[in-house]
């Protein structure tokens, strides 16, 4: 089950860089079409600014999964191995409150959203609301799970090693 996960997590983030192409490639088709023809792209502001927030919580679960946040290990690397797994899980735990109640309070704005018809843009380019409202919503509960997995790894003790490379199995 555990492989299954890591790769799942693993094409979210995949996804989130295909995005980061993609957001590339029209911001240079909108700046040359400036540049050439003088008309830009009619939807390139709307585009990048829904695309910078999904693509942030495309790649949240799996940096969160691989330990690669940035941490400040001095107190941890002074502790004993198990008050470092405990403390670690700790931090997890706010890690999962963090992003479930996140997610909990973005669900009325989400139903809201769906409801009437929200969009982004002006009458030139409209980006409906909905889809980056649930999107975000499930990679905010994705992430909090993906906490609360290390919360139990930290109970146990399987956080205590100071080499972030070492994930527990």
């Amino acid at each position: 089950m555990k492989i299954w996960i890591d790769r799942a997590l693993l094409g979210l983030h995949v996804a989130g860089a295909c995005m980061v192409i993609a957001l590339t490639l029209l911001i240079c088709y909108d700046v040359m079409g400036r540049l050439l023809f003088n008309p830009p792209f009619s939807g390139t502001a709307e585009i990048a600014g829904v695309s910078l927030v999904l693509l942030t919580f495309l790649q949240t679960p799996y940096v969160v999964r691989e330990r690669k946040l940035l941490r400040v290990t001095f107190f941890l690397n002074l502790m004993p191995g198990l008050l470092r797994s405990y403390f670690n899980a700790f931090a997890y735990i706010l890690g999962a409150a963090f992003f479930l109640g996140v997610a909990i309070v973005s669900w009325e704005p989400a139903i809201v959203g769906w409801g009437t018809g929200e969009f982004f843009g002006n009458d030139a380019f409209r980006v409906p609301a909905w889809p980056l409202r649930f999107g975000t919503l499930l990679l905010w509960i994705i992430s909090g799970f993906v906490c609360l997995g290390f919360v139990a790894d930290g109970l146990r003790g399987r956080l205590s090693s100071k080499d972030d490379d070492q994930l527990p199995e």
